[in-house]
């Protein structure tokens, strides 16, 4: 399984604290058949190359401990882009894309924002030459009132994913309703760990996965946390969706 949004990086963040809970963490993820992780760190306020200098030294750090260790996984870099900061700045630092790929970047709302600023930032992607994928979408209520709202996002370009513990309760029933009428109705095109720890808020995407395969069926959640997460961690085009009529 690929897990393209978590907080692995150690000491960046509000996940990992140190080296230590990074190991943990990534030794938790191979044990339920991870085999490729896309470091996340938030970037928020950090649009500069300090921050750039930061997430790549521990980046480098990380991935020297892994070799030692001999881990049987791969790790990339990318960055969770909080929207209201001046995206275009942002979009310019080498952390900002997915795995540097400069095709797909990760970017999070706050939980309010209305589906009309999703999909304008969705929209306004297209001039940036990078495809947005959508952390976490069971948390905007306001842009999954239909099904209509989340075809329309992503006609226009959205990859729009949801946290896999989300789907299995780790944030309680009322987020477990939401994630899993999400999925149900199979506009949901990647699962994500969005870990930050090796307890509570740990990776679930094996779980999540069996979930996901109750509503949509075991191909297309393979699909979710398989060949789409691949398809970002590649940098490979991804599939146009037509306009519906």
């Amino acid at each position: 399984m690929y897990d393209i949004h978590n907080h692995v990086l150690p000491a960046v963040d509000d996940g990992a604290r140190g080296m230590r809970q990074s190991i943990r963490m990534l030794e938790l993820a191979i044990h339920q058949g991870i085999t490729h992780v896309l470091c996340t760190p938030h970037a928020n306020d950090r649009a500069s190359y300090q921050a750039n200098e930061l997430f790549q030294a521990r980046f480098a750090e990380l991935q020297e401990e892994v070799t030692r260790l001999e881990l049987p996984v791969e790790i990339g870099l990318g960055a969770e882009i909080m929207f209201g900061m001046n995206i275009t700045e942002v979009l310019s630092m080498p952390f900002a894309s997915l795995n540097g790929t400069r095709k797909y970047f990760l970017v999070e709302f706050p939980r309010q924002t209305p589906f009309e600023v999703i999909y304008n930032v969705v929209k306004a992607s297209k001039k940036w030459g990078m495809r947005p994928v959508i952390a976490h979408h069971e948390r905007y209520p306001l842009a999954f009132r239909n099904v209509e709202q989340l075809i329309k996002l992503r006609t226009e370009g959205a990859i729009l994913t949801l946290d896999a513990g989300s789907l299995v309760g780790q944030f309680g029933v009322p987020m477990k309703r939401q994630a899993r009428d999400l999925v149900a109705t199979g506009q949901i095109e990647i699962l994500t760990s969005d870990a930050h720890d090796d307890d509570k808020q740990g990776f679930y995407l094996a779980s999540g996965k069996a979930e996901a395969a109750t509503l949509v069926g075991p191909v297309a959640a393979q699909q979710m946390v398989l060949d789409a997460p691949r398809r970002v961690w590649n940098g490979e085009d991804w599939p146009e969706l037509k306009a519906t009529t």
